[in-house]
């Protein structure tokens, strides 16, 4: 039970509920201005150990709680600060740690912390040491133990990963994935220092609000600056920061948190390597590409003569065949065609022009029959306006002489 009233104490008083592996009772004087070194040492005892609550303001006596005290005086130790010595002089930080204030005067109150067991261990207290729960107290850890506490976190492998990638070669992002086969819960992510972000400094919402369900094997991306702008003279794009990235896991039901750091000027004068999945998805693009520009070439070849051919042979409409009768019969060029009914490939086959001006043509031609517009095409010439009303119906004047 984590008691949050002075009911609660006193009914765990009244009970003679005994400090164990889980609880500690600790008079008010055990905290005070300049007892973080205490706190942290308390704290990450039970964080490496199994996990446990704090009762600050209860004096005990053969390990059995007696009675209330007068009470920690809020001035100056508030439940802020005894939050800032938890998370500063905790290495590495402890997640899901949470502290009650129980007011007990005006001027005093009592304090409850409750520390949840660390999966992300071994934690250092400010002395620099690290400690556990044995015998109702807390005590060194001998180095056996800390490597043994070490290897917790393979029971319960990150779920989340980040990573740093070379996108084009030219931009920074970053890569947050789920490499697990169940969801990470609540995902929050802590940059240190803060970082600016390339969209008018704003950092994306997945990041700033959280996510609330990062599924299995999902994988999201975040552009960053481009290393121009990162390693540029004159930057001010800060090269190292951390970033840490809590969630609830589903295997134990509880928070963790790892933490990532990002070094660019590691990657100074340094080779990006790709891994084999990379190089091969990489051939496989160039393949593609090939292929691509080979039913290119197959589209433009039969382009002249898709309108032609139909499913039984040839399909001509009546003016076609009246145009054609026209031509074989009186020697005459067949009638002008509709240049806004023209795709590009007409004016480059009738007009014998490149691709990039029939397409230019093309585009002035759906915004109408402009002369002035047409004119100021680059490449167009007299002599192409006189081709041009030889064979479609433009209603254009002659060009002058």
């Amino acid at each position: 039970m984590v008691p949050t009233s002075v009911e609660d104490i006193q009914k765990m008083i009244r009970d003679q509920v005994q400090e164990n592996v889980h609880l500690d009772y600790k008079d008010s004087r055990a905290i005070h201005d300049g007892a973080r070194e205490a706190i942290t040492k308390d704290v990450s005892a039970f964080a490496n150990s199994d996990g446990g609550v704090i009762v600050y303001g209860v004096r005990e006596e053969d390990r059995l709680p007696k009675e209330l005290d007068e009470g920690v005086s809020i001035t100056p130790c508030s439940r802020e600060w005894i939050e800032a010595a938890v998370l500063s002089g905790i290495k590495p930080r402890i997640e899901g740690v949470r502290i009650y204030p129980i007011p007990r005067s005006e001027t005093h109150s009592l304090y409850v912390v409750d520390v949840p067991k660390s999966y992300r261990g071994p934690h250092q207290a400010s002395d620099l040491r690290y400690y556990k729960r044995h015998n109702f107290k807390s005590v060194p850890m001998q180095d056996y133990e800390i490597a043994d506490l070490r290897l917790r976190q393979r029971h319960v492998p990150s779920l989340v990963l980040f990573e740093t990638v070379a996108y084009h070669n030219a931009f920074a992002v970053f890569d947050i994935s789920n490499v697990g086969d169940r969801p990470a819960v609540d995902v929050r992510f802590e940059f240190s220092p803060e970082i600016p972000w390339p969209d008018q400094d704003r950092m994306p919402q997945p990041l700033k609000r959280g996510i609330q369900r990062l599924a299995p094997r999902q994988r999201l991306r975040f552009r960053y600056f481009a290393f121009h702008q990162i390693f540029g003279a004159g930057s001010e794009l800060p090269r190292q920061f951390s970033v840490r990235i809590s969630y609830v896991h589903p295997e134990i039901g509880v928070r963790v948190a790892d933490e990532w750091f990002v070094d660019f000027d590691s990657l100074v004068d340094s080779m990006i390597v790709r891994s084999e999945a990379e190089e091969q998805l990489k051939d496989l693009n160039e393949g593609v590409k090939k292929l691509t520009l080979q039913l290119e070439k197959v589209q433009r070849a039969l382009e002249p003569i898709e309108e032609l051919i139909g499913s039984t042979g040839l399909r001509l409409s009546f003016a076609s065949i009246r145009d054609l009768g026209r031509v074989l019969r009186e020697g005459k060029d067949p009638a002008a065609l509709d240049p806004t009914n023209c795709r590009p490939s007409a004016f480059r086959e009738v007009l014998g022009v490149d691709h990039d001006l029939a397409f230019a043509l093309y585009q002035a031609f759906r915004r109408g029959n402009d002369l002035d517009r047409i004119k100021e095409i680059p490449g167009v010439t007299n002599e192409l306006i006189v081709r041009m009303q030889r064979h479609f119906n433009v209603g254009l004047p002659g060009p002058e002489e």
